[in-house]
């Protein structure tokens, strides 16, 4: 033990590391929920782009507009 070291140091260092470790964890997690909301966002445009056309631009992409959903969920899952 360094006796040189303020005691108000040593009390505080472990407390100050563990809300870093703490706080870099839940950076993660948001971090990891705000790339959830990015893809909902993305797969829901994606989604809307496809409603907004016609059933013969449809037909031509290979596409009924009942099948939109799963079509939009098919390619997310894939990328």
């Amino acid at each position: 033990m360094n006796w040189k070291e303020p005691m108000f140091s040593l009390l505080i260092s472990h407390p100050i590391r563990t809300i870093a470790a703490a706080l870099d964890v839940l950076g993660r997690h948001f971090y990891g929920l705000f790339a959830v909301v990015q893809e909902a966002h993305a797969t829901a445009a994606r989604f809307e782009s496809l409603a907004q056309m016609s059933d013969n631009e449809l037909a031509r992409r290979g596409l009924k507009r009942e099948g939109l959903a799963q079509a939009v969920f098919t390619v997310s899952a894939g990328t």
